[in-house]
């Protein structure tokens, strides 16, 4: 199982990748002339496809920027944990 940490840096450095990551924004694929009805098909599916993956890149980037928010939010409960355990002046 994986170790969730309060470090920020970690939490940048493990999505580092994803960020530089995009598809042509609203690339589509275009024929100039065809009447043939596999090509016109053909190219709606590839339309979608492009249009499916870059949903999928920019859902993939939300949840990446999730790590960051989660080991802030655990940064702080530690700092009040730490805090909690130190008021007995030991």
């Amino acid at each position: 199982m994986a170790r969730i940490s309060s470090s920020i840096e970690a939490a940048d450095t493990a999505t580092a990748g994803v960020s530089g990551v995009s598809s042509a924004s609203k690339t589509t694929v275009n024929f100039s002339q065809s009447n043939i009805s596999g090509m016109k098909a053909g190219k709606d599916v590839a339309n979608q496809v492009l249009d499916d993956l870059d949903k999928l890149v920019s859902c993939v980037k939300t949840q990446a920027g999730k790590f960051k928010q989660l080991a802030t939010v655990k940064k702080e409960f530690d700092a009040s944990q730490k805090n909690n355990f130190n008021l007995g002046g030991h």
